[in-house]
């Protein structure tokens, strides 16, 4: 297939057609590109369809910006592509988070939708089931790594159990074809954080074409109960589950796919009826939305969290997320943990957890005994230049006031390497010229840095390190911690 370009919602798409017959856009998931679609799957469905593959902003040949990742903005991009091509009105397919791009889609424009079919997708909210903890881990802990390190780490856990060693070649293959053109990090940040914050539950009973829901029975990523769950919302929705298929379905048995899907989308639709809406969930729905639900209710948690193995408190911070809480999920920026003056990096260890948890990446630094010394703006220095050089992205320095001096002289020293320095419980506020600062009071408090560091650091955009830093005196910020409205906007 040819690759086309159009321009719209101020970014530059990729997309791909083949086949003739009514239209059929395909919406990729989580960090692949639209090259990743089984070669077979297409050719079947083109057959019998216009199939439109794009990839996805951030992925493939499109465009790679550093804003605009929401799934209601994916949804722009499409409907801009389909306004770019002349359809009206499409068949859409969408996998995973393209599933959360689907349904975004239909919520904005329900008049361009001919049929939907959600695959391997859920409908997220508080209602919704996710990830275990160290699935969430796979997924999400790939710095470092290179494009074929992380496709291996990933395929774990998105192939059904047994499926790699009974096809292993293939699998080979098909990871030749994704990692050609391989997503970058931020652009993986960026869409692991819109669809995590994604909560379409609530539109779901106003979709009134006709959808089938599909999943494999043994998805771990995605767990097939989310299928069951936004079937049951979508009035007159069929649901198929296929036996023994992981959240790679379409891969694994794509042959049973494309026929359930042509004869899902060619079936007489004459006698198609609605359902009344049902009412599944409201209670749970009604205490999760309590303004009392919040990350105060996730700190309370922190002692049992920890007694069961920290990284669980993924989960348990997810669902803090979700049910409307201020610490939003973050962007994956490196975070820079700069104890107190003669303080411990020991003491930051639960903010470091809190903040990974919120999908942040903090680093340590290492110091024990904090002192003025040239090994410890040594030992700062390198950890700055690794975090940095590792993730390709500018880090933000956080301290308290007794260690500001030496987080300005570190961010003052690399300045290609920080965007911007955080300072809690400042008496007052030093000249930092050309430097970002943010200044919190009340307090350098496990607690406090749980309800205020996120909202800060929410209002902090990427900035990648291969790009030129700004130069002049105009960057220096004093910055209060309110929600921008460019953050609802990206």
């Amino acid at each position: 297939m040819a690759v086309r370009f159009a321009k719209v919602n101020g970014v530059r798409i990729a997309y791909r057609v083949q086949g003739e017959g009514p239209p059929l856009v395909l919406v990729m998931g989580y960090r692949l590109n639209s090259a990743a679609w089984p070669a077979t799957f297409i050719e079947q469905l083109a057959e019998r369809f216009t199939v439109i593959t794009l990839d996805n902003r951030g992925t493939g040949l499109s465009d790679k910006p550093v804003v605009g990742y929401a799934m209601a903005n994916l949804a722009r991009d499409l409907r801009g592509l389909l306004d770019e091509l002349g359809i009206a009105e499409a068949n859409i397919l969408g996998y995973s988070m393209g599933g959360a791009v689907a349904q975004e889609f239909v919520r904005q424009f329900p008049d361009r939708v001919s049929s939907l079919i959600l695959c391997a997708t859920l409908p997220g909210g508080p209602q919704a089931t996710y990830a275990k903890a160290s699935v969430v881990q796979v997924m999400r802990d790939l710095d470092g790594l290179s494009p074929e390190q992380a496709a291996r780490r990933i395929w774990k856990v998105t192939y059904a159990p047994g499926y790699l060693e009974q096809h292993r070649a293939l699998a080979e293959d098909q990871m030749r074809r994704e990692i050609a053109l391989p997503t970058p990090l931020h652009a993986a940040d960026l869409q692991f954080q819109a669809f995590a914050e994604f909560d379409g539950s609530k539109a779901l009973t106003d979709i009134r074409c006709p959808t089938m829901v599909l999943t494999g029975d043994l998805d771990e990523l995605i767990p097939p109960r989310n299928s069951a769950l936004m079937a049951k919302l979508i009035p007159d929705a069929k649901l198929i589950v296929v036996p023994g298929g992981g959240h790679r379905v379409l891969w694994e048995a794509t042959q049973t796919c494309v026929e359930l899907i042509v004869e899902f989308l060619t079936s007489d639709r004459d006698d198609w009826t609605l359902r009344p809406q049902p009412q599944v969930g409201q209670a749970l729905a009604s205490l999760a939305s309590h303004p009392l639900m919040s990350a105060f209710e996730l700190f309370m948690t922190w002692p049992l969290a920890f007694a069961n193995a920290s990284f669980e408190i993924l989960t348990i911070a997810r669902q803090a997320i979700m049910v409307g809480s201020a610490s939003r999920f973050g962007d994956g920026k490196p975070v820079i943990l700069v104890p107190r003056f003669l303080g411990s990096d020991l003491a930051l260890l639960p903010l470091s957890v809190w903040l990974k948890a919120l999908g942040y990446r903090p680093v340590l630094v290492g110091l024990f005994v904090n002192f003025e010394d040239a090994y410890s703006d040594y030992s700062l220095s390198q950890a700055i230049r690794d975090a940095t050089q590792r993730i390709g992205r500018k880090a933000v320095l956080i301290t308290h006031f007794s260690g500001m001096t030496r987080a300005l002289r570190a961010a003052e020293a690399h300045r290609e390497w920080i965007s911007d320095v955080v300072v809690f419980e400042a008496p007052h506020r030093p000249n930092t010229e050309g430097l970002r600062a943010h200044f919190v009071s009340s307090g350098w408090s496990m607690l406090h840095g749980i309800i205020e560091l996120p909202r800060v650091l929410r209002n902090i955009g990427i900035e990648l390190i291969e790009e030129p830093s700004s130069e002049g005196g105009g960057l220096a910020a004093w910055s209060g911690i309110q929600t921008s409205a460019e953050e609802e906007q990206t």
